[in-house]
């Protein structure tokens, strides 16, 4: 749900440019398809704009159900990889407490399976209402609040300190690269953050970037309990 570059009008810093307008705005207003499972989006994905682009190639017509969500026990870290497109993405952490306000959108099998496939470096998960309870700020008329939810899980985990420490907050992209570059002594992560991600995107570097990540304990598991189990949906 991560890796979308942002066009001119959402500069680097501003990733996942999700218009604070997306969560204060009523979203629902079409209703879900049979046989639809609700995904929480972290990220890019929050944004409609970028979900429907994701989903438009299947030509189904079929416009994805969207609502606000809020969602208990879940935060919002930093993927412990650099994306595709040189941005270091957002990812959910489990987490004792805090309330996340996202969108969620209801998919039906097909639209879930094409979402899966934009997301290589993380895997959807399904988690339940009683660890996580959610609540659905836009009310659709005959729309149960569900027993369960999926969500983007990253394979990588998320970014920590190597002391065991809270996976480090969710932040604009210079503050996460400044972050990275006092710990990995790494010069090509200096300087504005359209020069560091293009830098990012360009060659071996991100993939050097990454390995250098896992290797400097800067990762550490988002979902510990999904780890334990091997991560089975």
């Amino acid at each position: 749900m991560n890796q979308n570059r942002p066009d001119a009008a959402h500069p680097p810093e501003d990733y996942p440019w999700v218009p604070a307008s997306v969560l204060l705005q009523p979203l629902g207003s079409v209703a879900p398809p049979p046989n639809s499972r609700l995904v929480v989006a972290v990220g890019s994905n929050a944004a409609p704009s970028v979900l429907r682009r994701k989903l438009d190639h299947l030509g189904d017509a079929v416009e994805p159900a969207l609502c606000r969500v809020r969602v208990a026990n879940i935060t919002v870290g930093h993927s412990a990889h650099v994306a595709a497109r040189g941005y270091i993405p957002a990812a959910p952490v489990h987490a004792g407490q805090g309330v996340l306000t996202t969108v969620g959108a209801w998919l039906k099998p097909s639209q879930t399976e094409a979402l899966d496939r934009t997301e290589p470096n993380y895997d959807r998960r399904t988690v339940n209402t009683h660890d996580h309870p959610l609540q659905l700020a836009d009310r659709l008329p005959g729309v149960p609040t569900p027993d369960e939810f999926d969500l983007y899980v990253s394979r990588h985990g998320v970014l920590a300190d190597p002391d065991g420490g809270a996976a480090l907050p969710f932040g604009d992209q210079p503050t996460v690269l400044a972050w990275l570059a006092r710990r990995l002594g790494v010069t090509k992560l200096d300087g504005p953050p359209a020069d560091v991600c293009a830098r990012l995107a360009t060659g071996d570097l991100g993939a050097r970037v990454t390995g250098l990540m896992r290797a400097a304990g800067l990762s550490q598991p988002a979902w510990p309990s999904l780890a334990a189990d091997g991560g089975a949906r």
